[in-house]
């Protein structure tokens, strides 16, 4: 007799009769399949003996009664063979028919069916179904369900369920300790854990021991790892798995010591090649390079046969050595053993590639490779961002979208950092775009890069407003907020941004504090600058060789040449960057002398000059008028250093040779360099040419200017101001007419003077100060002074601006157009 389904059958099956029909040859039972149907014969027939047996005689003769042993031998095949859905839809048919399913005896690989389709709804059904039949009082069954709640990643229902089980075996407690840690929840799984033992004297087996390992590595938790790894001592576990835990867990948490111990402890299971990966990493990550290289060389001498992540731990070895020809080599290798087409080797061949200066290779690997994947995708366009290939990036980037359709975080990173590289605002406009689309606005990380991007491209607007809108603001992000502040010359901007900072109990470190040395660099002011300073000192960042360099750039641009060279001669490590730094602020205040002895003590010291410390010695011998050293210098970084100058060192040789009056030299300097040249140094021939009273020269100049940047504003007044010079009244009054014609508007000068802590700032057009009537009672007074001792001005005329000429004999009038504002620090 076919008995009625109950309410809990008829729910789970109702789901899977539209969804999943079951084909009539799976069960034996005559209806009409659907169309997508695929026939169990046609699948399996010709393949599975046992289960074609079962179907030619494991029903009854009569179709509509199905039998429960044979039902259940076939759901069990199923399983076997990974067919889950297939498995689902027998037991559904069952229900169908009013089988005594609670004489059914394979739930556990029912369970398990249910958990590999992910479905947690139906997971709960079945759930019910397990409670209506008292199925639950069989452990073995608990823990199936357990296991699958947490396959569906349903933390919660696992902890009731677990918690609400009468009798407790090693099983559950051991999926719980791995379904924590599986989760993330690496706390959790080591408390269960602790109770597992100490409060109900269960002991775990090696699977538990290495999800708990795997959580103290996680969460660097030595203490806890070094308790694990006394139980598996005392209870005699030894196997590979085991080993490889603890080494890992011992060097995640920075203790290379007994990582070590536990690798020579163990000479039996040493035939691993996962044991000498595992260590070569660890030595690898915790900056043991040397070891990880001896290691390497000593498993080559064994019998182990080297696998692919042995490649990729060697590979990632020499992508931190920077050892290219060792790299070339584990290439050639892997192509021998054939392992040259796993996708993890050439990820790391690429990475290894691009970070040891071999862009080319590393881009044709990717470009060759049969396998690569998003992972791969994201290695090459973030190469390609930090190496200087930005453009490449951007490239690559399009491409990937329009053969996945989507863009992942690091993606997006990588093409952000791009575009602020080239300030390519249009595209960072539409990658912005396209990660509000993909739901990835409100990340920190991503938001962190579009405020840089957008600071980078001079739009420190919008960096604010991206930056505002972000839900949770990071250090990272503040830092790129200061940054962008520093960047474009917004020195208060920078200063209120680290107060805002600090109010919201988020510590400044040390790129932070290299911003805000910067604003305090461009506003000129020394104080700000030791009060920074002493904070730093304070927070342990003396040392800091980030920092140092920071300071003595800062303390040479405040004028300070004093503090300046006091932080270099105090600072434990100096790089190339250091004594760049101060070579170039001593060099800017005319210690020409003091420049050239510590050039020499700089090669004395094994440091490489570079194209910065050329920079360095000819704006040195440029500030001192030294044109001799300065070809000297020019030519030894030339033929002796090899170093192909650039245009910024071309500019300091013009200026050097502006400054002695040599024009032609400059001119015909400019015209042979192999560079373009660009309206800077053009601008510093035309102010020599000014100097020296060159207007002939200085026509010539200002044609190349005018060609590069029609509306640079300054390089035309400076050209009407020789004309002026010269009394060429008509030109200098055409110049001026073209400026106002054009639109042209000169941003208004301002200076400021640092008196006691208080900046006042001069801005002209502007007299706002509160002291303003004694400011310039004062000024008047000293103009009185200066005419008394005898001063004549070189000209009838002096210029302040578009159409204002002002005579001489009101000169005093020439600072009333002038702001006195006071900010007090």
């Amino acid at each position: 007799m076919v008995r009625t389904p109950d309410l809990y059958s008829r729910q789970l099956y109702g789901h899977y009769k539209v969804q999943h029909s079951l084909p009539r040859s799976s069960v034996g039972i005559r209806y009409k399949p659907m169309d997508s149907s695929i026939s169990y014969c046609s699948r399996f027939g010709n393949q599975n003996p046992s289960l074609k047996s079962i179907l030619a005689s494991g029903f009854s003769r009569n179709e509509s009664i199905m039998d429960v042993s044979w039902s259940s031998k076939l759901i069990r095949e199923y399983m076997d063979d990974g067919f889950f859905e297939d498995a689902v839809k027998v037991y559904l048919k069952m229900l169908e028919y009013g089988v005594p399913v609670e004489e059914f005896q394979f739930f556990p690989p029912l369970i398990k069916a249910f958990g590999e389709l992910l479905d947690i709804g139906k997971v709960r059904e079945i759930h019910a179904h397990l409670l209506k039949f008292r199925a639950l009082d069989d452990i073995y069954v608990e823990n199936s369900l357990l296991g699958v709640y947490w396959k569906c990643g349903e933390a919660e229902d696992a902890i009731q369920l677990f918690w609400k089980m009468p009798v407790k075996d090693s099983v559950s407690w051991n999926t719980m300790i791995s379904g924590f840690y599986r989760s993330g929840d690496n706390r959790g799984s080591l408390r269960t854990f602790s109770q597992m033992i100490r409060e109900h004297g269960v002991f775990p087996n090696r699977v538990a021991c290495l999800s708990a390992l795997s959580s103290c590595s996680a969460l660097e938790s030595l203490a806890h790892g070094k308790e694990i790894h006394a139980f598996v001592v005392k209870s005699g576990f030894d196997d590979d798995f085991l080993v490889s835990g603890l080494i890992d867990m011992y060097m995640k948490c920075g203790d290379v010591k007994n990582a070590q111990y536990v690798f020579d402890d163990e000479e039996s299971i040493r035939m691993n090649a996962v044991i000498w990966n595992v260590m070569i990493n660890g030595y690898v990550s915790n900056g043991n390079l040397s070891q990880a290289m001896d290691l390497f060389v000593e498993m080559l001498g064994t019998s182990i046969v080297p696998d692919s992540s042995t490649m990729v731990a060697a590979l990632v070895l020499c992508t931190e050595l920077l050892d290219l020809a060792v790299g070339k080599q584990i290439h050639g290798w892997a192509i021998n053993l054939g392992l040259n087409n796993d996708v993890r080797l050439e990820t790391a061949l690429t990475d290894m590639y691009f970070k040891c200066g071999d862009t080319k290779t590393g881009l044709d690997i990717f470009k060759s490779s049969r396998t690569r994947n998003t992972v791969m995708w994201g290695a090459v366009i973030s190469n390609c961002a930090q190496s200087g290939f930005p453009i490449e990036a951007l490239d690559l980037f399009h491409n990937y979208i329009i053969e996945y359709g989507f863009a992942d975080s690091v993606l997006i990173l990588a093409a952000l950092r791009a575009c602020s590289s080239l300030t390519w605002k249009s595209k960072g406009l539409q990658i912005h775009g396209l990660l509000v689309k993909s739901g990835l606005g409100s990340d920190v990380f991503i938001g962190s890069a579009l405020i840089d991007m957008y600071a980078k491209c001079r739009d420190i607007e919008s960096a604010q407003k991206v930056f505002y809108r972000l839900p949770d603001r990071d250090l990272v992000s503040w830092n790129a907020l200061i940054s962008g502040y520093a960047q474009n010359r917004s020195p208060d901007g920078a200063l209120k941004a680290l107060r805002t900072m600090q109010s919201e109990q988020i510590r400044p470190n040390t790129v932070t504090s290299a911003c805000v040395l910067s604003a305090c660099a461009y506003l000129s002011t020394v104080n700000l600058c030791k009060e920074v300073h002493s904070y730093l000192f304070r927070q342990g960042f003396g040392s800091n060789i980030l920092i140092s360099n920071s300071l003595i750039a800062t303390y040479a641009k405040c004028g300070d040449v004093k503090s300046s060279w006091t932080v270099f001669q105090n600072m434990r490590e100096k790089n190339e960057v250091s004594w760049n730094s101060v070579l170039l602020g001593l060099g800017i205040h005319g210690h020409a002398d003091e420049v050239f002895v510590l050039f020499e003590k700089m090669e004395g010291a094994g440091m490489k000059p570079d194209s910065a410390t050329f920079t360095a010695l000819l704006s040195a011998c440029s500030h001192a008028g030294r044109v001799e050293e300065g070809f000297k210098y020019f030519t030894s970084m030339v033929e002796y250093y090899k170093i192909e100058p650039q245009l910024e060192q071309y500019t300091c040789m013009v200026d050097l040779l502006g400054r002695v009056g040599d024009l032609k030299q400059a001119y015909d300097m400019i015209l042979a360099m192999p560079c373009v040249p660009d309206d800077r140094i053009w601008g510093s021939l035309l102010a020599a040419c000014k100097i020296h009273g060159d207007k002939r020269l200085a026509e010539v100049v200002a044609d190349h200017i005018m060609n590069l940047d029609p509306t640079n504003i300054g390089y035309r007044i400076l050209l009407s101001n020789l004309y002026e010079d010269y009394g060429k009244w008509n030109e200098a009054t055409r110049i001026r007419t073209e400026i106002k014609d054009m639109g042209l508007k000169k941003s208004p000068g301002c200076s400021w003077i640092e008196v006691n802590t208080d900046i006042h700032t001069f801005i002209a057009s502007d007299r706002s100060h509160n002291l303003s009537v004694e400011i310039y009672d004062a000024l008047e007074s000293l103009t009185i002074q200066i005419r008394e001792e005898g001063y004549i001005p070189q000209s009838p005329s002096v210029t302040l601006g578009l159409n204002e000429v002002i005579d001489v004999d009101n000169i005093s009038f020439t600072v009333e157009n002038c702001l006195f504002v006071s900010r007090k620090q």
